[in-house]
């Protein structure tokens, strides 16, 4: 009976590790660190300028435009590999070129410093809009 039951509890102990191990192994496959790397940058900028605090997107605004263009280098991940929609992936190089190009001329707003903080703000939300229009793509991918 010990037997059995040792037994038992070694295969349920074996089935849980597994689970485990391909679940883990699946939220691998599945990141993107680069778009990662993006929504960090622009969650430390956007939420704070919503709630009327510009000085992050002020002084990091650069930041943006570098995890942009590394968004727009970077190997896509393999299941946008493995998605047969040509449409998907061009309509996601077109969304990333545009995320490069909204962050460059929000940084060149910034460097003027003459710019008002409703118009940050707008083009914060465009660039914003832009990367959840990536979210959104990279999403479908998955499917």
């Amino acid at each position: 009976m010990k037997q059995l039951f040792s037994f038992i509890a070694l295969v349920f102990v074996f089935i849980a590790f597994s689970s485990f191990s391909q679940k883990k192994q699946r939220i691998q496959i599945d990141a993107w660190e680069e778009l990662e790397a993006f929504h960090l940058s622009i969650a430390l900028t956007f939420h704070p300028a919503e709630d009327g605090d510009f000085e992050p997107i002020k002084n990091d605004s650069d930041e943006l435009v570098e995890a942009a263009q590394n968004l727009l280098k970077a190997k896509l991940p393999a299941y946008f590999e493995k998605s047969e929609s040509e449409n998907l992936k061009t309509e996601l190089q077109t969304a990333l070129q545009k995320l490069v190009q909204q962050s460059k001329d929000l940084h060149n707003l910034v460097q003027t410093k003459k710019v008002t903080d409703a118009i940050l703000l707008e083009e914060l939300n465009n660039l914003h809009s832009t990367y959840h229009h990536i979210e959104e793509l990279n999403n479908n991918a998955k499917k």
